[in-house]
């Protein structure tokens, strides 16, 4: 950055989800936005932060169609610090890669070097989704893995061989169902198996639909039987169903880490030693998927500052904080940052979220609620299954990601028509053959 650009005050607009930006909250990617601001007097922060649909959708997609079109015009935020978790059909960016692929976002690459930023602390994998030939335009903060979770004793005595289990996700699920069966167990299932595939079911690269493969058609199968004949309801927060699943009832949970590991919690303070395995994708190894990511706009006018508050937010100091904008307990893409910043998103949860209103008795209750901090043992387990991750993926594409309009019934097409085949008489060859050429076409616009 020049001498002159460091004496000139500048704005940069930033779009954060109102609920972050709540000063008595005190969430991480808060306090160390305005840490940045502290420290650079130059740079004025400006949010621009729309409610989210759960306290008034009507308004959401107001705020969220006016930022539409003053993006589409040239202006709109300076830096977009965004979440993949969807509040409403109406969102900013629904499909990010596209609009990556059309050159929305600044091409970070230029500013690396320039911000100390060295690739190789980071995981690779989840820093390529937001690459396109090879230029970083959109930097992962953070991202969640598929985890088998329950209890150690239950799962061992059981005869479960996680040797086989982890050779692919066929393998996984054949041995878990053997199990399943010679028991007479349930397991609470809450996956998207079809973006937890080492190939994405859209290649943007390639400009190809991939739905009709025997990867995509095998999860697709897998998710069928589980999602109708196992569980889907497992309150986490709940002692009881804590002590339940300790005993094997259920067997145990397939879900994404920032779920499990507010089971992963109790669990360890309880004293009761989970078992931990990742979720193997068709090749054997891990397929992360992004929790929350952040770009600036291709347009902006102050790209080096833009840039340095991006960066900021990859380093040490942030992703040890859990610095991203998330109300659950997801993974650091920064390889060190794990231990620290699970420890400081718990910390969170339980003392520092509203501190100034919760009394002694809400914070007891929360202690109960939530746990302790995971063990060693335990971090350990989740990062040996994040060294394993060899691809990574935004929001899956069935629910309010992509604009493909609706069904007769005013439903989105994507997620109406996963749920007729799920739950309905739809054939898979029907489901594939009738998403194929819409989303080619919807690719190739």
């Amino acid at each position: 950055m020049s001498s002159s650009q460091k004496n000139e005050t500048v704005t940069l607009s930033v779009y954060l989800e109102a609920v972050y930006t709540d000063e008595e909250a005190h969430f991480p990617i808060y306090e160390k936005l305005k840490d940045f601001e502290d420290s650079h007097p130059e740079i004025h922060l400006e949010f621009v932060s729309p409610v989210s649909g759960a306290s008034d959708q009507a308004a959401r997609e107001s705020e969220i169609n006016q930022l539409n079109t003053e993006i589409i015009t040239g202006g709109g935020p300076d830096i977009f610090l965004m979440q993949t978790l969807r509040f409403t059909d109406e969102n900013l960016f629904p499909d990010v890669q596209k609009a990556m692929k059309n050159h929305s976002f600044l091409n970070l690459s230029d500013y690396a070097d320039a911000n100390s930023f060295d690739p190789a602390n980071y995981y690779s994998a989840v820093l390529a989704t937001g690459q396109l030939d090879g230029q970083q335009y959109i930097l992962p903060l953070s991202f969640s893995v598929p985890l088998f979770v329950g209890a150690e004793n239950v799962i061992t005595e059981s005869g479960f061989q996680p040797d086989i289990a982890s050779a692919n996700q066929t393998a996984f699920f054949e041995e878990l169902s053997r199990v399943l069966k010679e028991n007479g167990k349930q397991v609470e299932y809450s996956l998207s198996l079809t973006n937890l595939l080492d190939q994405p079911l859209i290649d943007y690269q390639e400009g190809a639909i991939q739905l009709d493969t025997d990867a995509v058609r095998q999860a697709l199968t897998i998710e069928k039987d589980y999602t109708t004949h196992q569980l889907n309801l497992f309150n986490n927060y709940d002692s009881q169903q804590i002590d339940a699943l300790a005993e094997g009832t259920p067997f145990g949970l397939l879900e994404m880490s920032d779920i499990a590991l507010g089971t992963l919690h109790p669990l360890d303070t309880k004293g009761i030693a989970p078992f931990v395995q990742g979720i193997p994708n068709e090749n054997g190894s891990i397929t992360a998927e992004i929790s929350s990511y952040a770009m600036a706009s291709a347009g902006t006018q102050y790209p080096e500052q833009c840039a340095e508050l991006l960066y900021y937010l990859m380093s040490a100091e942030c992703q040890d904080a859990a610095a991203y904008p998330c109300t659950t307990e997801e993974l650091p893409v920064r390889r060190d940052s794990t231990k620290s910043s699970l420890e400081n998103e718990h910390q969170f949860l339980v003392y520092d979220a509203s501190k100034e209103k919760l009394s002694e008795e809400d914070i007891a209750f929360r202690e109960k609620t939530y746990g302790g901090n995971l063990q060693d043992t335990t971090v350990q387990s989740i990062q040996s299954i994040c060294d394993q991750i060899t691809s990574a993926h935004f929001h899956t594409i069935w629910y309010s990601a992509l604009e493909l309009g609706q069904s007769e019934t005013g439903d989105d097409i994507l997620t109406s028509s996963l749920n007729d085949y799920l739950y309905g008489d739809t054939s898979l060859d029907e489901l594939i053959n009738t998403l194929t050429p819409r989303l080619q076409m919807y690719l190739d616009e």
